[in-house]
């Protein structure tokens, strides 16, 4: 069984000005800021929701994530808070989340000529009694695909599991 999930994220108004992902045409993708490599220590918060689905199941919730990067083909995502998710569908009809914990804080981020790789994305959901499902804890393989590469204004989040759930 596969799993998906979607996240759509708008980057904050300060972060656009602040970096753009590009790739040089004879090196490896770098965090760049108006043409150049950046060098030094930036943060990027982001606001978002997902959608988790686990086969015909899922819920929505709204997420709330920070990115940080010094430069380089490299970043992290070192917060991830999960709120208000909302009644879910399937198996999860009903359901309440009763705690999300992102596990393995902070994710590695590597920059590639078109998006970004998280590495490591491992998140642990349970549910409050009488929901069918209780608990779903895996590793996600996530893409992060901006907008645009030369001014970034939102990243959708793909990522897929085998055996969510």
């Amino acid at each position: 069984m596969k799993s998906h999930k979607r996240l759509l994220f708008a980057v904050l108004a300060l972060a656009v000005s602040l970096f753009a992902v590009s790739a040089s045409s004879a090196s490896a993708a770098v965090w760049k800021h108006s043409g150049v490599n950046l060098a030094k220590h930036v943060e990027i918060g982001l606001t978002g929701g997902e959608v988790f689905e686990t086969g015909t199941s899922g819920m929505s919730c709204e997420v709330f994530a920070t990115i940080t990067t010094s430069g380089g083909s490299t970043g992290t995502i070192k917060k991830w808070e999960v709120k208000n998710c909302k009644a879910g569908f399937g198996e999860l009809a009903g359901c309440e989340v009763s705690a999300t914990e992102p596990k393995g804080l902070p994710w590695t981020l590597d920059v590639n000529a078109t998006d970004l790789s998280v590495t490591n994305m491992r998140i642990r959901r349970t549910f409050k009694t009488g929901c069918k499902i209780t608990e779903l804890d895996k590793t996600v393989t996530m893409t992060m695909t901006p907008n645009a590469l030369g001014a970034i204004t939102s990243f959708e989040f793909v990522g897929s599991t085998t055996g969510f759930g």
